[in-house]
């Protein structure tokens, strides 16, 4: 024997499908971002002493990443100093 819906649970049944297939229509992919970074060394002087520091694209600290849920970050590191970096997010 099947089971009925009754009369109050069919809208309701709707409105949740109906709001289910909004919900996946509303998905949208996200974009895919690019960055590149070159990092080298610069000589900084604070307080009368001079140092070499990392920079990336002549920054320290580094410029901001911005991306969203859903987004692609595709980020092109060359680096120009002497020594291995390690980039940390």
């Amino acid at each position: 024997m099947a089971m009925a819906l009754s009369s109050s649970a069919l809208p309701c049944s709707l409105l949740m499908a109906a709001l289910m297939l909004l919900a996946s229509i509303a998905q949208v992919q996200g974009i895919t971002r690019y960055y590149d970074f070159n990092v080298t060394m610069a000589n900084v002087t604070r307080l009368c002493a001079t140092k070499s520091i990392v920079t990336v694209n002549g920054q320290f600290p580094g410029p901001k990443l911005v991306a969203r849920e859903g987004d692609r970050v595709v980020v092109r590191v060359t680096n120009h100093a002497q020594h291995n970096i390690s980039l940390h997010w």
